[in-house]
């Protein structure tokens, strides 16, 4: 039974992560990112990395801005899921 349920917060825990990558992805087209599915994607995921964003300015390449609070968000939050699921484990 706790073994099941590890697995299933695992699973929501890496669901985010996957929808992290798809609005990453997004934000390269941008006609995508502005559909409906853009928008709730970014509803879903921009609080968490409105945290990191505002302490880690974007940096300017050139005409391109670069988020480095997203890469910066992305690694604390598959840290976070490693450790949580390990700890999660622990107690079972």
């Amino acid at each position: 039974m706790w073994f099941q349920l590890v697995n299933i917060i695992g699973n929501i825990l890496y669901i985010y992560l996957y929808l992290l990558i798809a609005v990453a992805i997004m934000s390269w087209i941008p006609d995508v990112a502005e559909t409906q599915l853009g928008r709730i994607l970014r509803r879903i995921t921009d609080p968490y990395l409105n945290l990191f964003r505002r302490f880690i300015p974007p940096l300017n390449l050139g005409g391109m801005m670069l988020d480095i609070a997203f890469f910066i968000a992305f690694f604390v939050y598959y840290l976070a899921i490693n450790e949580v699921i390990r700890l999660l484990n622990s107690f079972g």
